[in-house]
């Protein structure tokens, strides 16, 4: 069914624990810590930090594991000797080392560790047990997320709640999400705010203190502008920062930087060389985030198969991660389309706080796609990821405004979402917001800021917007007419798979405008009736089916069943259609609705009546109007789905 495309892309979700590879000790995992501080590392470089760890100072062996880290031109063998340093912290009274060795460990290294969730969930309880209050956050998420443990909700939102209070900004922007979304705690969207504020407050002075992993945390905030004013260019600083500490994670955010120009300039190829470099130190989010990138062919060539299967191993090492295979299950890249799988990995990542998968299911549940409709539950959902700040959320919670999911339509509002989201990086909420000042909703038509809206969309990879770009130019609207622009920008759709991109391109340029609306009304027509549809089958689901001690003779289910289809037939009929194959299709389903509701009435009057040969004649007539639906349903969906 044709539906409006939605950009899952942009990983600006949960910032996972940031891993940064390492290689496992050989010998059993160190004694527990015992104290944050161990003495002091006057040592600067890594010699001086080798010859004071050796000589048993744990805090030089702490400053030596990062100063290794940071090394990336010894390529993996930098991870042996950095986590026997951090070993050596971790047993000599350094917490923080600990936590550090944990994080080495939770994820693996390519080439140099195999990951060890139980090992790594081990190593943050003694950090945490040491006093670190970093150790902590990460146990409280292992916790309430099953990583590495057992899923102990009871225990897992303490420790993150301890960690905020004891001065660590991530563990408060986890349990800030956790708050909004209710993922094992009661929903408290006030307080859930007010932990972002204290992530980014907390996050900064860690930032100013040396603490990368306290930048990555900091630079979230600000690209995403949760809990501070929005600094796009400051974020993607803090990144780079952070990536060139050792922080695998911190690679992977300043790749989405580069993907869609957030405080630097566009750079698909640099893009994804960051993502490989994320994945490859462990981090399943840049290994979804690098899955994306080769399913989509950003940065390099196209391969969805192998993007798939990376996407497949960053979901298997972290469930927060596991929004980039669901996203290739929704389109059928790489592996065969499933909705329902893409659902089931949706609301799976969600669960481990991933407010981008959050939205992702809050649309699925309003669509009814892979799993039951809940309008109210879905818009809800997407609501809550719009106040988390996903840019990607604001512009799918402004659709729904704007389309009245579950209430009157507000194109104003929804045309102010669409533009926040586009403030905030989001190309779909660019396209949108161009696409409404192209038709006037919510503001005044206006072309030429439609045409930059559709510029700043197409730039940062954004196709459909390409293709609206590319019509605008054949029809020298928001501009001059450009023949030559409009082939170069609808191919460029085209490349990406959107059928209507090539019929353009094959088109005279004079009738490409002409060409676009009338597949525009197409989809929006197709989906209006495919939408009443749908949800007459979902109240036939629903209604209540015999019941051998209240309704023995099934006349009540009868009934039923015919209210339905009446109902049905009522809404089709106001459903506004100018395609003539919709409008024929129309008809021919309120017919059988009617032949449905018309036949199950005469059988529950029959049946009523215990006349048997009345309910053998209303029998036949139903099962001669059910029988026509099947294939009217398939001829609707071949119609909507059939190229242009």
């Amino acid at each position: 069914m044709p539906r409006s495309a939605v950009s899952l892309f942009l990983g600006l979700a949960l910032l996972a624990p940031a891993a940064c590879g390492g290689t496992a000790p050989q010998e059993s995992a160190p004694k527990v810590a015992t104290s944050t501080a161990a003495g002091a590392c006057e040592a600067k470089t890594e010699g001086a930090c080798k010859a004071a760890c050796d000589g048993g100072n744990a805090a030089c062996c702490e400053r030596l594991g990062d100063l290794v880290m940071q090394d990336r031109d010894r390529g993996p063998s930098r991870v042996r000797a950095a986590s026997e340093a951090l070993g050596k912290a971790c047993s000599g009274g350094r917490a923080r080392g600990c936590q550090k060795l944990s994080r080495l460990m939770l994820y693996g290294f390519s080439g140099a560790l195999d990951a060890d969730p139980v090992q790594a969930a081990t190593l943050a309880r003694r950090a945490c047990d040491g006093g670190d209050p970093a150790g902590c956050g990460d146990l409280g998420r292992m916790l309430l997320h099953g990583i590495g443990a057992d899923v102990d909700e009871q225990r897992g939102a303490p420790l993150l709640a301890r960690a905020c209070d004891e001065g660590d900004g991530a563990s408060c922007d986890v349990l800030g999400t956790a708050l909004i979304f209710g993922l094992a705690v009661t929903p408290d969207q006030e307080r859930a705010l007010e932990l972002f504020v204290k992530a980014a407050q907390t996050s900064e002075k860690g930032c100013a203190a040396g603490d990368p992993r306290a930048c990555l945390s900091l630079g979230k905030a600000l690209v995403l502008g949760r809990g501070a004013r929005r600094e796009q260019p400051r974020a993607a600083a803090l990144f780079q920062r952070a990536c060139m500490a050792g922080l695998a994670d911190g690679c992977n955010w300043l790749s989405v930087a580069y993907t869609y120009g957030l405080g630097v300039p566009i750079d698909a190829p640099r893009a994804r060389a960051l993502a490989q470099q994320s994945c490859e130190e462990g981090s399943p989010h840049g290994c979804g985030t690098l899955g994306t990138l080769l399913a989509y062919g950003v940065g390099g060539a196209r391969d969805p198969d192998e993007g798939a299967a990376v996407a497949r191993r960053a979901c298997d090492a972290d469930p927060s991660a596991c929004i980039h295979l669901a996203s290739a299950y929704d389109k059928g890249a790489g592996v065969p389309e499933d909705a329902q799988k893409a659902a089931s990995l949706y609301r799976r990542a969600c669960a481990a706080g991933d407010v981008q998968s959050c939205m992702a299911f809050g649309l699925v549940m309003v669509r009814g796609e892979g799993i039951a409709t809940d309008k109210q539950g879905g818009y809800a959902i997407v609501s809550a990821a719009c106040d988390a700040r996903s840019p990607d959320a604001c512009t799918v919670l402004g659709k729904l405004i704007q389309k009245g999911t579950t209430a009157a339509p507000d194109p104003t509002r929804a045309l102010a979402l669409f533009l926040e989201s586009c403030e905030a990086g989001a190309p779909m909420g660019c396209e949108q917001a161009g696409i409404s000042y192209a038709e006037g909703k919510g503001a005044a038509r206006d072309d030429a800021r439609a045409a930059e809206l559709f510029r700043r969309a197409c730039d940062s990879q954004q196709e459909s917007a390409c293709l609206e770009l590319g019509v605008f130019r054949a029809e020298g609207r928001g501009g001059p007419r450009d023949e030559a622009a409009s082939t170069a920008l609808l191919q460029k759709a085209c490349e990406a798979k959107i059928d209507i991109g090539c019929t353009l391109v094959a088109a005279k340029p004079a009738d490409r405008a002409a060409l676009h609306a009338k597949h525009r009304t197409k989809v929006d027509e197709c989906n209006a009736l495919i939408d009443v549809i749908n949800v007459g089958v979902e109240d036939l689901n629903k209604a209540p089916g015999p019941d051998a001690t209240t309704d023995p003779t099934g006349a009540r289910a009868l009934g039923s069943m015919a209210d339905v289809m009446d109902r049905v037939a009522q809404q089709a009929a106001g459903v506004r259609l100018t395609v003539p194959e919709l409008v024929q299709f129309n008809a021919d389903y309120r017919g059988m609705a009617v032949a449905v509701a018309k036949a199950a009435r005469a059988m529950a009057k029959a049946a009523d009546a215990q006349d048997a040969a009345a309910i053998t004649a209303a029998q036949a007539d139903l099962d001669k109007a059910v029988k026509q639906e099947d294939p009217l349903v398939d001829a609707i969906n071949a119609f909507c789905q059939e190229k242009q």
